[in-house]
């Protein structure tokens, strides 16, 4: 599989790459950002976008992909709901098209978030974008929604006040992860359950915390 991943740049982006790396069944990855991701292995390139709007740009450096990580991601805090969708729901749909559109047998998982089914702002533009995805013909898609995360070693969150709190409490994150599985994973088990959708391997369409561990302890194929 070659995959093209967006986002790892981010926590959760960042452990999606790592599993990649080590997954047997990935031949390429292809890190797509701003800035680069700061790793170096034989399996990755990376590809510089200045502008993610202007995906047209490197349309051709997007042909003879198997399939996409999508782990971009803003805060809605302080934002219009116009804002938010701007980056949520608008950059991904126009990346997921083109992407479709490059590569017809594709496929794609998208990092939405836990309580994306609910009726705020932020959750109604999370709705259409799952529901755009799921209408899409790709080969395989899914959503996976997390909720608390446990980084791997060296892995951080940019958000201060998480990054914050996944330090005082390192200690008894494994027995959170243990003993509250619809509520903790960790970012290998999240990782390895977005290679999991991409690959087919999965049993519905989205994937709350309970099934992100159940599918993300899966072994590679």
């Amino acid at each position: 599989m070659k995959l093209i991943l967006l986002g790892a740049t981010g926590m959760i982006g960042s452990g999606a790459l790592r599993e990649a790396l080590a997954d047997p069944d990935v031949e390429l990855v292809l890190s797509v950002g701003r800035r680069s991701c700061g790793v170096q292995h034989p399996k990755l390139r990376e590809l510089r976008v200045a502008d993610l709007f202007d995906c047209a740009a490197v349309e051709r450096e997007l042909t003879g992909w198997d399939a996409c990580i999508w782990a971009v991601g803003i805060s809605s805090l302080g934002l219009a709901e116009a804002d938010y969708a701007k980056v949520t729901e608008e950059l991904t749909l126009k990346w997921a098209q083109a992407l479709l559109r490059l590569n017809p047998q594709f496929s794609f998982c998208y990092v939405s978030a836990a309580g994306a089914g609910g009726r705020g702002m932020w959750a109604r533009v999370r709705q259409r974008v799952e529901g755009a995805l799921k209408s899409m013909p790709f080969r395989h898609v899914g959503i996976v929604r997390p909720f608390l995360i446990q980084p791997g070693p060296g892995i951080r969150s940019q958000t201060r006040a998480y990054q914050a709190a996944v330090v005082l409490f390192r200690p008894f994150f494994p027995l959170f992860v243990r003993t509250s599985p619809s509520w903790f994973t960790t970012s290998e088990r999240l990782g390895r359950a977005m290679l999991r959708v991409v690959q087919g391997r999965t049993d519905r369409f989205i994937l709350e915390s309970a099934d992100i561990n159940r599918v993300g302890m899966q072994a590679s194929a």
